[in-house]
């Protein structure tokens, strides 16, 4: 019944340093890590992850994540998976920004099933503004992903926008829409609030796909740093 593993996506944190297409300063390290708890038709789990970037120059940011799902009633679920990426910034002029992103992936928690869970390719571009919006500090962006296995292929098509509410907090607001071969089709919503401090960002909250063949909800909470 469950039909698929699901894909979880990192979400916006830290300003907007850590939110494609926007690149990391020269030796910038940004790290985040999250745990939700899901519920996947008659399935409960959780969902763990590990997402890093790092600035090798200006322009190009090194990214890496890891995540691991378990069931605790559909153990034959359970599985790993990572990715790894290079991002390059194309464009960054006033409050415009734009971005390519290349890279690998492995493991059926990012890229699916039947197949898809074969190490593959992600190609994706994207496009972010930033700035003031209704008198609030404002950043939007959206991007078009590629990713393609030896017997499957994914597009994806992500949008977020993110809007200071008060001096030390945030809401940010994603959509994912994926669609490909295999069957292959999830509509994604994601909304947090996010808790800036000196030290780490703190985030809460609730994501709902609606795969097909299944409906799944979760929350989640997330720590962030910039160092």
């Amino acid at each position: 019944m469950l039909g698929k593993v699901l894909i979880l996506a990192w979400g916006a944190s830290w300003q907007i340093a850590a939110a494609a297409p926007w690149a990391q300063e020269d030796d910038g390290l940004y790290a985040r890590v999250s745990l939700a708890q899901e519920e996947v038709e008659s399935l409960s789990g959780w969902r763990a992850d590990a997402y890093a970037e790092y600035g090798v120059t200006s322009r190009l940011t090194a990214t890496a994540k890891i995540e691991r799902v378990d069931y605790r009633n559909g153990s034959d679920f359970n599985t790993t998976g990572w990715r790894s990426t290079l991002r390059f910034a194309v464009l960054d002029e006033g409050p415009f920004v734009a971005a390519i992103e290349v890279g690998l992936l492995q493991g059926a928690a990012i890229g699916g099933r039947n197949g898809c869970d074969q190490i593959g390719a992600e190609v994706r571009a994207g496009l972010g503004w930033s700035g003031e919006w209704q008198k609030r500090s404002t950043y939007m962006f959206g991007e078009l992903a590629g990713r393609f296995h030896e017997d499957c292929q994914r597009d994806r098509y992500a949008f977020g926008l993110g809007q200071q509410t008060s001096e030390n907090f945030w809401s940010i607001t994603q959509v994912w829409i994926e669609r490909g071969d295999t069957n292959a089709a999830s509509d994604k919503f994601q909304t947090e609030i996010l808790w800036r401090t000196g030290p780490a960002d703190f985030s809460f909250g609730y994501r709902k796909e609606n795969g097909g063949v299944f409906e799944e909800e979760s929350i989640f909470v997330a720590l962030a740093r910039q160092f």
